[in-house]
């Protein structure tokens, strides 16, 4: 088929005159440095914004892209003296080890800047929304996007996966009112860096955040999650431009790949989903049955026990269950909720002024737990004997 020639790729599509990048102007290889050398692979969402200027301004030829595997890969002693993060991107250009694909881009920019498309608004004010749409993607989303794919904890600042993938959630609303409302592109009518940083993180979010819906969720609405601005950019770029449905296509299949293999088996919330009935406490925490609640925040509701042991018999109940039908079934990502359950006492003790208490836990029937939903005793007001039961 004939399509448009955009940044110097035919669109396979055929690309409307708006989505205008400039024919591609071959610079002439600089002699001061070596040809490049971009280590990467093709499932990384921050390399593939490297891939996209290479193949934007037609620089494949000065450019090679290889994969950290040919140094042994990213923990090898080869690739850990160029980059200690251990990290993809990397570009090696002569002597010069460049870490960090943000970086990386500009400097491909600036040492090709002789080949079209320059990725540089024309307007002060479309270089700055690209500025900051950058930086929003690279502070507040690569920073949490682990909990989409890592195994463990910590997902930048989160301990707990629901939590990142929430704020994930809520970033990309931030992010989506900061785009541009008329585009063709994210920061307004040119191509520019915010279009290759954003693209391939949001290729990651469409692929793997279904995995993470509760089976009672309606079907997965793409729009809804992106907003309505980032969902039509998203999908325009797919649509009208070859190398962002090349490198779509790339980051797709190697995530395919990912599935293929098991990688969210046995993930939590992913492949290894909640699916315990059930108990009395969801009826509790939906307000279906009364409980006297003395204390409540987003995470955790404690309430008195309609059957005491004790003087004062407080329950710990998570809000969310996150498979924790017992304690047995803990995890690392638990460890947030879990902490915060033992702070949450503490808390809540010393402001009812508790005095000397015992936290119990109960793990199956021959110790005693009746609902299977992790919670925590909490039992004063009277001498307790040791050992206990």
């Amino acid at each position: 088929s004939v399509g448009f020639a955009i940044g110097g790729v035919a669109s396979l599509n055929g690309a409307p005159p708006r989505l205008r990048g400039g024919a591609s102007r071959m610079a002439s290889e600089p002699t001061m440095c070596a040809k490049p050398v971009l280590y990467d692979m093709p499932v990384s969402n921050n390399g593939a914004r490297c891939r996209i200027i290479i193949y934007k301004k037609g620089i494949q030829d000065q450019v090679t892209i290889k994969s950290p595997m040919d140094l042994g890969g990213l923990r090898s002693l080869e690739y850990l003296a160029l980059n200690p993060q251990a990290k993809m991107p990397l570009l090696v250009a002569g002597t010069m080890a460049l870490p960090e694909s943000d970086t990386i881009c500009r400097y491909l920019l600036d040492r090709f800047q002789d080949s079209s498309p320059s990725f540089v608004p024309t307007t002060p004010e479309a270089r700055a929304k690209s500025n900051l749409l950058s930086r929003l993607h690279d502070m507040y989303l690569t920073t949490i996007q682990g909990a989409l794919y890592k195994a463990q904890p910590p997902f930048g600042i989160y301990g707990s996966r629901l939590e990142a993938l929430q704020e994930l959630q809520t970033q990309l609303h931030i992010l989506n009112s900061a785009a541009d409302a008329d585009g063709p592109y994210i920061a307004g009518q040119d191509i520019s860096l915010a279009d290759a940083t954003v693209f391939p993180t949001l290729v990651f979010v469409e692929h793997m955040l279904p995995l993470y819906a509760s089976a009672e969720a309606e079907q997965f609405d793409l729009k809804a999650v992106l907003g309505e601005r980032l969902h039509r950019w998203y999908l325009e770029m797919q649509t009208h431009d070859a190398v962002f449905q090349k490198v779509h296509t790339e980051i797709k299949t190697a995530l395919d790949g990912w599935s293929g293999k098991g990688r969210w088996h046995d993930i939590l919330h992913a492949g290894a989903k909640d699916m315990a009935a059930s108990t009395i406490f969801d009826k509790i925490l939906a307000k279906q049955i009364p409980a006297d609640v003395i204390f409540e925040d987003k995470l955790v509701v404690v309430f008195k026990d309609i059957n005491p042991q004790a003087p004062t018999h407080w329950l710990v109940v998570p809000k969310t269950r996150q498979g924790l039908t017992q304690l047995r079934e803990a995890r690392a990502e638990h460890a947030s909720i879990l902490g915060h359950m033992m702070t949450t006492i503490a808390k809540v003790a010393k402001e009812k002024q508790l005095g000397d208490y015992r936290v119990v836990v109960n793990d199956g029937p021959k110790a005693g737990q009746e609902v299977y939903h992790l919670h925590m005793h909490v039992v004063a007001g009277r001498d307790f004997a040791w050992p206990p039961g």
